[in-house]
């Protein structure tokens, strides 16, 4: 957390800045461009610009911040996510505000904005579907970097078993015996995770393989029995 206040500190100054614009260009009335350009609009724009530009570095500082306090070592990927969450929402708030600054239409533009986000979204389904799977692997963490885990679901086709490599933003890369697999998000999140994973049939072939106190048994000499060349023994036969 101390390596992260740095960003927090930035973003704070660069948000107050921010504010002061914002206040600055609301205390001119009516829309920019909206005649003939003057002094005014002039100022107008340039309180617009400010607050623009020290928007997006609050929203940057926020952003690093954020990741660098939710990481624990160097390879650590749990900020990623929380890290892209809040700079999207900041940027959406900063580019809603300025339009708004500028008089623009948002009834447009957030009309516009639905419109090509259903459309991405049905496109881009199992991309973003992945996506937000790797968001949540990353967040609640049901495994590490360098684990070896069991997955098991219909999603998957089938099961796997390996040590986990890496965990990005769309794949989580095994290393298995037959070799490297990546597997998508959305699968593991819907899989099964654990030695509990494998099927009954699987289980019982393993408790059915003989251990090495039954191998040892097995391995053991027979018992001596009687002594090659002795007298051999002859039961009394019945009175002539």
């Amino acid at each position: 957390m101390r390596d992260a206040r740095p960003y927090f500190l930035r973003a704070a100054v660069f948000g107050l800045i921010a504010l002061v614009a914002l206040v600055w260009r609301s205390g001119y009335e009516g829309d920019t461009f909206s005649g003939k350009f003057d002094s005014e609009d002039g100022f107008q724009l340039l309180g617009a610009l400010i607050f623009l530009l020290s928007g997006i570095i609050a929203v940057r500082s926020v952003a690093n911040g954020a990741k660098v306090a939710l990481r624990s070592h160097e390879d650590d990927p749990r900020g990623a996510p929380v890290s892209f969450i809040v700079s999207t929402i900041g940027y959406l708030v900063v580019v809603y505000s300025v339009v708004k600054l500028l008089g623009g239409d948002l009834g447009g533009l957030l009309l516009g904005g639905a419109l090509t986000g259903v459309v991405v979204g049905i496109a881009a389904q199992q991309t973003l579907g992945n996506f937000f799977a790797g968001i949540v692997l990353l967040l609640v963490r049901p495994f590490n970097v360098g684990e070896e885990v069991v997955l098991r679901g219909a999603t998957l086709g089938g099961e796997y078993e390996g040590v986990v490599e890496e965990m990005s933003m769309f794949y989580v890369h095994l290393s298995t015996e037959r070799g490297p697999v990546a597997l998508p998000n959305a699968g593991v999140l819907a899989a099964a995770v654990g030695p509990g994973a494998r099927s009954a049939d699987e289980s019982e072939d393993e408790d059915d393989e003989p251990t090495d106190k039954d191998k040892d048994k097995t391995q053991e000499p027979p018992p001596p029995g009687p002594a090659h060349g002795g007298a051999a023994t002859t039961s009394a036969g019945p009175p002539a």
